[in-house]
């Protein structure tokens, strides 16, 4: 996982203060020079209006006498250095990403959630691009298509996309028109032809395969979870599930940086004013505002709500809505940005907002060190940490991630083993590795030599059957995060 992607797209978000011009002195026999007002980039310019009448052709100008006083020197208009902004602006975003336990952790694995998370953040920026440019609008296409090629999460960002489309033109009191939507079209046609090119399971019959995979997910296994102290198998699972994890597990300070983010861009949104500039077919937008705060809010908010409906079947932990994360970091990103500005803080407080946003990422960045490699089972320290949400009922962990190393250790002997939640595709990979003993075959508890158990509500029944298979109630080996167990290993020659 690179940071880059993300730290890029904060860094775009603070545009640099304009730097006021060296003044030159003004000689004796001319008058002083009228200032141009501050316009937008790309904006034309006009005559500032004077009060005065304009002289007439030929007539002689009033000399400024030598010992006028010279004009006071503007005020700067950023209190922070501008070329310093942009700098804490990536800072913020890469790291609000890549600073959470639970995405670090993911980054680390053969897995999907995270490489999609960076790939609809990458379609989301070529997006904004696309509206204004017909060039990033061909390229939106197979970028969508490399998306759904990673994972299914993207085929609902096209929909979010037209959703934000669709509000703006609302806002903008427009009517939509079938020529200007090259970067959807693009969407619809470049990205199909992108996935059947990377996906080479589809060739020899793309129907069939493409029903078959629907039908696998329509049909997706339940996950077992822990919730508040009570284990679910089936759906629903409570409303509050996506968004209770979420505070527990994102460090608080970061959180409600990027809540205010979020609110702040979707305040400025709503209410940013109509342009009568005229879109064209390759640039929809073009003359209008791209309202990021109300695209930040739709991504950041739609992965939540979906895994809050009840239909949605049981999936485990957070990283079924990592692709919200992103955002977050984007509006946390703009939310520093406007408080810096708005708090205009003398020179000799120049550097306040470089150790605020310190003081703020801290606590995510000492959470992933302190949880790693166990980060799936790592949270927020306004929680209590591990400790904390053990107390709580939370999860600890899933797909039986906490191997002790004395297992991972091929010159031991090895023995047969019961592997409990870890899977035997997991093993099999710790095998292609060569960090698996050749004896440690996976077997029932009953056939067993030494036995896996991973500290999960629903499995507290296994614990007592290994207990028993193998003769022993103490394990040899505890895997613990902050003193909660994580994972037990038994063996059967231990004392008992």
């Amino acid at each position: 996982m690179n940071p880059l992607h993300i730290g890029i797209a904060g860094a775009g978000l603070a545009a640099p203060a304009r730097r006021d011009a060296a003044k030159t002195p003004v000689p004796p026999d001319r008058p002083p020079a009228r200032e141009p007002a501050a316009s937008t980039p790309g904006a034309p310019t006009s005559p500032a209006p004077s009060d005065s009448p304009a002289p007439s052709p030929g007539a002689p100008t009033s000399p400024v006498p030598p010992d006028s006083p010279a004009p006071p020197p503007e005020a700067p208009t950023s209190p922070v250095p501008s070329d310093s902004l942009p700098l804490l602006a990536g800072l913020c975003a890469a790291l609000w990403f890549i600073a959470l336990p639970h995405v670090w952790f993911h980054a680390g694995l053969h897995a999907f959630d995270v490489p999609v998370a960076v790939a609809t953040l990458a379609v989301v920026l070529i997006y904004r691009r696309a509206l204004h440019s017909p060039r990033w609008a061909l390229a939106l296409g197979p970028a969508l298509g490399v998306a759904i090629s990673i994972k299914h999460n993207a085929l609902f960002i096209p929909v979010l996309l037209a959703l934000h489309y669709g509000l703006c033109l609302l806002l903008a009191r427009r009517r939509p028109h079938a020529s200007q939507l090259l970067p959807f079209l693009a969407m619809a046609v470049l990205a199909p032809l992108t996935v059947v090119a990377l996906w080479p399971w589809l060739w020899s019959d793309p129907i069939g395969r493409v029903l078959e995979y629907v039908e696998f997910h329509r049909l997706h296994a339940y996950y077992n979870t822990e919730y508040l102290g009570v284990n679910y198998n089936r759906p629903p699972l409570p409303v509050s599930y996506p968004f209770v994890l979420t505070w527990a597990t994102v460090p608080t300070g970061m959180l409600l940086l990027a809540l205010f983010g979020l609110a702040h861009g979707l305040t400025r949104s709503l209410r940013e004013p109509v342009s009568r500039d005229s879109p064209r077919w390759t640039a929809p937008l073009a003359g209008h505002d791209r309202r990021d705060g109300l695209l930040w809010a739709l991504f950041a908010a739609f992965p939540l709500l979906l895994i809050s409906s009840p239909t949605i079947p049981i999936f485990g932990g957070t990283k079924h809505w990592l692709t919200a994360y992103p955002f977050f970091a984007l509006a946390a990103t703009s939310a520093l940005i406007a408080l810096v500005r708005a708090a205009a803080l003398p020179p000799r407080w120049r550097h306040a907002p470089a150790i605020t946003l310190l003081l703020i990422l801290v606590p995510g960045v000492w959470s992933t060190i302190d949880g790693h490699p166990y980060g799936l089972s790592q949270y927020a320290p306004f929680v209590g940490g591990p400790r904390g949400a053990a107390d709580l009922g939370l999860l600890r962990g899933f797909w039986g991630h906490a191997v002790p190393a004395s297992v991972l250790d091929p010159t031991t002997p090895g023995a047969p083993i019961y592997l409990h939640d870890m899977h035997e595709l997991a093993r099999q990979q710790y095998a292609r590795e060569g960090r698996w003993p050749a004896r440690a075959t996976s077997v029932a508890p009953a056939r067993a030599r030494a036995a896996l158990i991973f500290h999960e509500r629903h499995m507290l029944t296994y614990e007592l059957q290994v207990q028993d298979a193998l003769r022993t109630s103490s394990p040899v080996e505890v895997i613990t995060l902050d003193d909660v167990p994580l994972t037990s290993l038994y063996r059967a020659d231990a004392p008992r």
